[in-house]
């Protein structure tokens, strides 16, 4: 009898294991229905990847993408499997490869994979690089009307006048009739080519009003970043950080994804020669971003700016309206009693009170861009700075030797001078 229950309990407690067992099986060989396939084996190959491509752009936003025109049919059937799996069969089976970027899928023949250069990473000797250096300033914008320092007013006298302006939106909270609304402010985007300026009896640059202000408190220079950047290619300088946020993948895993926070600027220079003149249409991107975690998910605001501008070698130019609202609590009163928990007699809210603040803070981006020679002047320079130094090592030989003939010429005429009174006597 004692036997019989031992075997049914656990029996019992069996069960619940198994089923659990099974659930978890289940959950990790599931497939999203919307990604099951079928492809009959006559299928051309390009009318296959564009099957297979709209698939990919329901489940996960990606484009497949085939760069050659192949039409041979498959020639092995497909029958529900999920479109990855399909897609790496059939590239498999006609030596063909797949790569997946962040925005497509591209299938190409497996040769032309294999090719060390392509032309988005050749350049001959003429190809022309510009140098682009940028300075990050911050300014305390509460500080500075604190002390009684109009911060827009001072920038349009040093020289750097406001100019047309792009606007982006951020909610900020407004209390009316004892309810919570949003009310919209627009931020603005700032764009000038004048950096110097004269201010009464001192000029100078605009790098020398930073230092200025950063000496009295109004503001740091963040970081003063330079990079080389080959003609019409992308260049890109973050200052700030990269968070990762949990989202689900098109097969319902837990994924980190980054995303980009902090100053981020991206610049494109496009070099241009006329009437002899080199010139360079700059194509500006600057971003102004935080992250904010929330309760459910975690927001990121924005200030996003574009626009282009035409820039002489050595010319610089200012980003600005880039701002950030810092909400400091600062608690004031009588010392030592200000800080009384609450129930002593709720002294604390009588011999002290709460300061909510928020610093505004701008961010100004300096840009200066200087044209870099190409390679063959380069080249020309360095031979002829060899052929100088060259001639130079020549001269300073010539010289010594023509210094110590002198000498021997000296000594000899010396010697003869001496031997003659004896010859006389």
């Amino acid at each position: 009898m004692k036997t019989t229950l031992a075997l049914l309990l656990s029996f019992l407690f069996t069960i619940p294991i198994i089923g659990q067992k099974d659930l978890e099986k289940r959950m990790r060989q599931y497939v999203n229905p919307e990604e099951i396939v079928t492809l009959a084996e006559n299928i051309p190959f390009d009318k296959a990847i564009e099957v297979l491509s709209k698939v990919s752009q329901k489940t996960t936003g990606k484009k497949i993408v085939l760069t050659t025109d192949y039409t041979d049919p498959i020639g092995i059937e497909i029958t529900r499997l999920p479109f990855k799996r399909a897609l790496n069969i059939i590239t498999q089976y006609h030596d063909m490869v797949y790569e997946e970027t962040a925005d497509n899928i591209v299938v190409k023949p497996e040769t032309q994979s294999k090719e060390t250069l392509g032309e988005d990473i050749y350049a001959d000797v003429d190809s022309r690089e510009i140098k682009i250096s940028a300075l990050f300033f911050e300014a305390n914008i509460t500080e500075m009307k604190e002390r009684g320092i109009n911060w827009e007013l001072l920038l349009q006298k040093t020289g750097l006048a406001f100019g047309a302006n792009l606007t982006s939106f951020t909610p900020e909270k407004e209390t009316q009739d004892g309810q919570q609304q949003q009310q919209v402010k627009p931020q603005q985007f700032i764009l000038d080519n004048a950096t110097d300026f004269n201010m009464g009896d001192f000029s100078g640059n605009i790098v020398g009003a930073f230092k200025f202000f950063e000496s009295n408190g109004l503001g740091e220079l963040i970081a003063r970043p330079s990079i080389t950047v080959r003609d019409k290619a992308k260049g890109r300088i973050q200052i700030g950080e990269d968070i990762s946020i949990k989202e689900r993948d098109f097969s319902g895993n837990l994924i980190d994804r980054f995303y980009s926070t902090g100053t981020i600027v991206e610049v494109t220079p496009h070099m241009y020669t006329e009437d002899k003149v080199d010139y360079v249409l700059l194509q500006l991107q600057a971003e102004r971003s935080s992250a904010e975690p929330g309760e459910i998910t975690t927001t990121i605001r924005k200030t996003v700016a574009n626009t282009e501008v035409l820039m002489l070698d050595g010319e610089e130019t200012v980003i600005g309206g880039l701002f950030t609202h810092n909400e400091i609590t600062t608690r004031s009163g009588i010392p030592f009693l200000r800080d009384l928990p609450w129930w002593v007699f709720g002294i604390r809210y009588l011999t002290g009170s709460d300061k909510t603040e928020i610093l505004k803070r701008e961010i100004i981006i300096l840009i200066k861009i200087d044209i870099v020679p190409p390679l063959k002047e380069r080249i020309a320079k360095k031979k002829e700075d060899l052929i100088k130094r060259t001639i130079l090592e020549n001269r300073g030989y010539i010289d010594k030797i023509t210094k110590e003939k002198l000498e021997a010429h000296k000594q000899a005429d010396e010697n003869t001078a001496k031997t003659l009174p004896k010859e006389k006597d």
